[in-house]
């Protein structure tokens, strides 16, 4: 059941409306058998993983939490997050990334050593995953007490707007919302459906108008040339933003409605002036999900045992570890590994570039050193991209080398021929430009906060624009086969 679908809009307008309609005690079960059958509509066998990952987690963290206030050592404890831990990946690593090692081995030995899976890969499992074993790994740190809910639990697990692509939610934050009386609130409906309508904005007018092209030109790319796989390089970033930011938004919307708050998961990442600015900017759960239960123990594990270059060496396998969530395929590794290596070398400078710029009389703050790093991070995440949008690796080379030499074209398709003809062409370069100006202004303040405060009359004057706007450029229709968002492979 996809956001931008009228089999959705049914289906929140039941939720919601029943949500406000039945008795308080009622409404935590309403919202958690709505979220089993959201989830159900995808592939209704694939219940049984989530349901299991749920009973894991859940009875994991209550005898974590036993063992302790019995006196038991840290030894007791870990083992069972450790069972946790090993059964939950067992099953993210059968359904995501059996084929891909079965592949490697194969490969390595030329021959069929290992016989593959006929598994499809279960929708969402590596967000509620990780999800799931964030909640054990903060009981068993003691930074969250283990709920006694299994209702509750479940809830915070399953909970269909952010179920299938995220934000990945931390414990302290949603699971006590998910325990609190709920009314219904005008001010807060309205500022929820707002973010729904921006989501649906950036989803069909700008996203799924980008995505022809980008796949268009991605699948030609021997006969593409340079110029024209620049260009879909560059479009493909913006895709990618506007389709993740688009279901996020939607989620935090459909959430806020209702009086849940989901964590902002996109702060503007394109007008970052570094790459560790721009991952605190771009999946923001993930990214501090990784932070917090990779990075940081890594690290504070190589200071302990004074292994040397421990934080290079911590920040490469975050981000390997990131490439490899993303997907099972040696292309989204190696962005991860790109990635990486980005972070490593811009910490290790950080002192050399600083003294050049002083020594040559460079000011940190003026405004066009300061472009000139954002425009230089957008060059990087583009690069890297190049690695996340092909389909193998020699492809991502052959694109890089054809970018780089500008190599020339010898499709005989016309550039507006290859999805993006000259009206959607002016309608996406319109659109991106609304999209680049509400980033601006919402990095250092809430836009629907600013929106809220201006008239009545202007406030709807903008409300309407939007829908128009959806309703005349969106990309749907009969013909029109809705287009997954980008992360629901993930």
């Amino acid at each position: 059941m996809l956001f931008c679908t009228t089999e959705y809009l049914l289906f929140f307008i039941v939720v919601v409306g029943g949500f406000f309609l039945i008795p308080q005690k009622l409404k935590r079960y309403w919202l958690l058998v709505a979220s089993l059958f959201f989830y159900a509509c995808w592939k209704v066998e694939y219940l049984t993983l989530i349901i299991l990952s749920v009973l894991v987690t859940f009875y994991s963290a209550i005898v974590i939490d036993r063992l302790r206030q019995r006196g038991k050592g840290k030894r007791a404890t870990a083992a069972v997050l450790t069972a946790c831990l090993v059964a939950n990946l067992s099953i993210l690593f059968v359904f995501k990334y059996f084929n891909f090692c079965a592949s490697v081995i194969n490969s390595l030995l030329s021959r069929q050593a290992v016989g593959y899976l006929d598994v499809i890969l279960p929708v969402g499992i590596s967000f509620y995953t990780f999800q799931a074993i964030g909640y054990t790994i903060d009981v068993y740190r003691g930074t969250a007490e283990a709920e006694k809910s299994l209702s509750a639990y479940a809830l915070f697990v399953c909970f269909f707007p952010q179920l299938v692509a995220g934000p990945i939610e931390r414990t302290g934050h949603l699971l006590p919302q998910l325990k609190t009386e709920f009314s219904f609130d005008y001010e807060r409906m309205k500022r929820g459906l707002i973010l729904i309508g921006w989501g649906v904005f950036t989803k069909l007018v700008i996203a799924d108008r980008l995505a022809p092209f980008v796949e268009s030109v991605y699948s030609g790319y021997e006969e593409a040339g340079g110029a024209r796989l620049l260009t879909a390089t560059l479009l493909f970033t913006v895709q990618i933003y506007c389709d993740f930011m688009s279901y996020s938004n939607i989620a935090r919307g459909t959430a806020e409605v209702m009086g849940i708050r989901l964590m902002k998961n996109f702060n503007a990442p394109y007008f970052s002036e570094t790459i560790s600015e721009y991952w605190s900017r771009w999946h923001i759960s993930l990214s501090t999900w990784l932070n917090d239960y990779i990075f940081l123990p890594l690290s504070l594990d190589f200071k302990r045992k004074n292994v040397a270059f421990g934080a290079a060496i911590s920040l490469i396998v975050t981000f390997l570890i990131s490439g490899a969530w993303h997907g099972a395929a040696w292309t989204y590794i190696l962005w991860g590994m790109i990635h990486g290596v980005y972070s490593v070398t811009g910490n290790a400078t950080r002192k050399i570039r600083r003294n050049f710029r002083k020594k040559i009389g460079i000011n940190d703050k003026s405004a066009l050193y300061r472009i000139w790093k954002k425009s230089w991070v957008f060059i990087l995440v583009n690069f890297a991209n190049i690695f996340f949008r092909a389909e193998s690796v020699e492809s991502a080379l052959a694109i890089v080398r054809s970018i780089f030499s500008m190599k020339a074209c010898s499709s005989q398709a016309g550039f507006f021929s290859l999805g993006l003809d000259r009206p959607d062409t002016a309608v996406a370069v319109l659109a991106v430009a609304v999209l680049w100006a509400v980033d601006l202004l919402g990095v250092k303040r809430d836009v629907r906060d600013e929106l809220m405060k201006k008239p009545l009359v202007l406030q709807w004057a903008v409300y309407l624009l939007l829908i128009a706007s959806i309703v005349v450029f969106g990309i749907y229709g009969p013909e029109y086969d809705a287009t997954p968002f980008i992360y629901f492979q993930f």
